[in-house]
């Protein structure tokens, strides 16, 4: 928890980039380290002087740990890094994850989550939709993930809520600030119902424009699924669909009224491949899929199991895995993994304890020797 808050006060000074600021504690050590360094010491890890006379610039000015210890405390929120066991994996393994987390209440442990996004200025029928949408997937116990925003957003938590169900508003500025005011008490019945409000951004954070199309990768890291209910052309929920396209997410899309401008941009989306639904059961047919695929993954033995000593038949059984020449060590290591059945990327990830940049450029190389494929939702990997 310490270490945390020390990340969390150098997060909060800004003047660094998020891969830059992971280097540089890094290369000292801890958060602590790097907060309490000069810059002569700055300097010797290698940084660009820039850099380094920017990030000595910008600690001086970040809100020390006492300080956010003391919001986490009175404010009864938990301060989560992307070094701990119960850091989202499925936000994790996104291309830009948040270092650290201010969760008020409990993120949701369900395997499948899901995302209802809009507009802000959305119609009676964006507000229908998002509220049909939300409240049966909530019905069958999935939570709903959005952005705590007006119409759209406030509409999907509200009818999960109504549904009993569990449900993640992400917010865009500090969790000591809200925003919209007129949504004070849903977050309270948020929180409440067991579900979570959710901020990277530190206390006394306003909810600039720029902070929602960063609060929007994280709705996405939080979900398997993200469902546009409706959007005009420049909305920000198609910067979400954008995000979710590229992290491998479904998305989906609800069609409108050719002649209402606020449903162009769901029309936009639905032409570049978005799933159209007028029917919660297209969402929860691939929801079956996607957990049927899962199931199959932990049901196949490990070949990572030994079989019961004395037991020379059980251990004839084990099939080794083969050794393919072409394949470099990490490769090899990636195809016994995958020996058992098809893995995630997550998986393939925590196993060879490489970062994701790595493992990631190594399947490409074996997957261009034709050594191992992706199925059609790009989402596992298998022999």
């Amino acid at each position: 928890m310490v270490n945390n808050l020390y990340l969390a006060a150098l997060c909060a000074a800004g003047g660094l980039g998020r891969a830059k600021l992971v280097e540089l504690v890094g290369a000292l050590g801890s958060a602590r380290a790097v907060l309490e360094a000069d810059a002569e010491t700055l300097m010797g890890t290698g940084l660009l002087a820039e850099d380094v006379a920017r990030a000595y610039a910008r600690k001086r000015k970040a809100r020390w740990p006492e300080h956010i210890e003391h919001f986490c405390n009175q404010h009864a929120v938990q301060l989560i890094s992307y070094k701990d066991a119960n850091y989202p994996l499925s936000l994790l393994h996104t291309a830009d994850p948040p270092l650290v987390l201010y969760v008020k209440g409990k993120l949701p442990t369900e395997d499948y989550r899901f995302a209802v996004v809009g507009s802000r200025a959305c119609t009676e029928y964006g507000r229908r939709a998002a509220d049909y949408f939300a409240s049966e997937l909530a019905e069958r116990g999935v939570p709903i993930i959005s952005g705590g925003a007006r119409g759209i957003d406030t509409a999907a938590h509200a009818a999960c809520l109504r549904k009993g169900g569990k449900t993640v508003a992400v917010l865009g500025c500090g969790l000591d600030i809200v925003y919209p005011e007129e949504n004070a008490g849903l977050f309270q019945r948020i929180v409440e119902q067991g579900g979570a409000v959710v901020s990277e951004f530190a206390p006394e954070t306003p909810p600039i424009y720029y902070n929602f199309p960063a609060r929007n990768r994280i709705i996405v890291g939080l979900s398997q699924g993200v469902l546009v209910a409706q959007a005009a052309k420049k909305s920000g929920a198609i910067i979400t669909a954008n995000i979710a396209a590229d992290e491998g997410r479904d998305v989906y899309c609800v069609p409108g009224n050719v002649f209402d401008k606020t449903s162009i941009g769901c029309h936009e989306l639905i032409r570049m491949g978005a799933k159209l639904v007028d029917n919660v059961e297209h969402i929860l047919e691939d929801k079956l899929s996607w957990e049927m695929a899962r199931k199959e993954r932990i049901m196949q033995p490990s070949i990572f199991e030994l079989a019961p000593l004395g037991s020379e038949e059980k251990e004839a059984k084990v099939e080794q895995p083969k050794v393919i020449i072409n394949a470099s060590p990490l490769g090899q290591k990636l195809l016994a993994c995958m020996q058992g059945g098809a893995r995630s990327l997550e998986e393939l990830t925590e196993y060879c304890t490489e970062s994701l940049a790595t493992v990631s450029m190594e399947l490409l190389e074996l997957q261009m020797q034709g050594l191992v494929a992706q199925d059609q939702a790009q989402k596992y990997y298998r022999r």
